[in-house]
């Protein structure tokens, strides 16, 4: 999923420095450069990309990061602000399954045909089927609406609720259900609950604390269906990089960020690992929080070391890159 960020400026030319060359970085460096502003983009990585990076040894090339593409829309949206359509840009398969959940005594696969996945649910449980055409047309509205919300919100403020939109549709986007609730509003077969509550397993929480709102990347990766770009997903990196460079945007990759400079509480300038200032009127952290903070002195953080130490992250998991020259069953 990739979250498009808006920033409204004065109408002068304002240089903008962006810490991180992920997918939002790349998209706040595409939309403020169309708007005249002057902007660098900094990577300490070698490549560019965030957590979407490629690792490539020998003739082999991996993902090192997300590895499906769901919900279509947003990047549609995002390269039609810059004229161009999704297919100009890179080819998209459809997976067939989109995915399998394995589980101890067995294997349950998504597929692309609807019809299929319905008959899936139907084998589990009574009226499996026609719960999850209720429970998809239910997330298919929270789509609809929860996402242009989203796409459209900097998230600065509870106030950005009170708009017409959520006001009038407030019961339908649950934003106070947990999804673990409403889930199980729908089934009671453990095997269909996991298939349902996985998708936002991505968002690094558990069901159980986020709001039923997130039923709609169930709808993303069930109805919707599950994608993978040709070449690898450094490909849409490698597309946004093009918007980027086509508006005007200056990259600088392998290269650290030591600090953030402050005078008379106003961000003025980086200082980079070699000791090189970069001044800025305006600097991005599209890097993890916590490291955004480090780089303030410690008056100006949000949060104490104290406070990120104590905080259980999102778990993380060992990974191997294993290159395979035949094809296996």
């Amino acid at each position: 999923m990739s979250i498009d960020i808006f920033v409204f400026f004065s109408k002068q030319m304002n240089k903008v420095t962006i810490i991180g060359s992920g997918f939002s970085g790349l998209s706040a460096a595409a939309f403020l450069s169309k708007e005249g502003h002057d902007v660098l983009v900094i990577e300490k990585n070698k490549e560019y990309g965030g957590r979407a990076r490629n690792f490539k040894e020998k003739d082999y090339s991996f993902d090192m990061g997300p590895s499906w593409y769901w919900m279509p829309d947003i990047f549609d949206n995002f390269f039609s602000n810059f004229n161009h359509k999704t297919s100009d840009l890179y080819k998209l398969t459809q997976l067939d399954p989109g995915f399998k959940m394995i589980f101890k005594e067995d294997e349950i696969s998504i597929y692309a045909d609807w019809k299929k996945t319905c008959e899936v649910f139907e084998k589990y449980e009574n009226q499996g089927s026609n719960k999850l055409r209720q429970f998809i047309e239910d997330a298919n509205k929270k789509y609809n609406i929860g996402l242009h919300f989203l796409y459209n919100s900097p998230g600065l403020s509870l106030l950005e609720l009170f708009n017409k939109m959520i006001i009038l549709n407030i019961n339908k986007l649950q934003l106070i259900t947990s999804y673990k609730q409403h889930v199980r509003k729908y089934f009671s077969h453990p095997y269909l609950i996991s298939i349902l509550e996985f998708p936002v397993l991505f968002l690094g929480s558990a069901p159980k604390d986020t709001p039923a709102l997130y039923s709609l990347m169930a709808y993303s990766g069930i109805k919707q269906g599950t994608f993978y770009p040709q070449g690898g997903m450094i490909n849409i990196i490698n597309a946004m990089i093009k918007i980027c460079k086509d508006q005007g945007v200056v990259f600088m990759s392998d290269t650290q960020v030591k600090k953030i400079n402050v005078i008379k509480n106003s961000v003025r300038s980086l200082t980079l690992d070699d000791g090189k200032i970069i001044k800025s009127d305006i600097i991005i952290g599209s890097a993890d929080y916590a490291h955004v903070e480090s780089l303030l002195d410690k008056q100006y953080r949000n949060y104490s070391n104290e406070y990120w130490k104590k905080k259980v992250l999102s778990p993380s998991s060992l990974i191997f890159y294993l290159g395979v020259k035949r094809k296996i069953n």
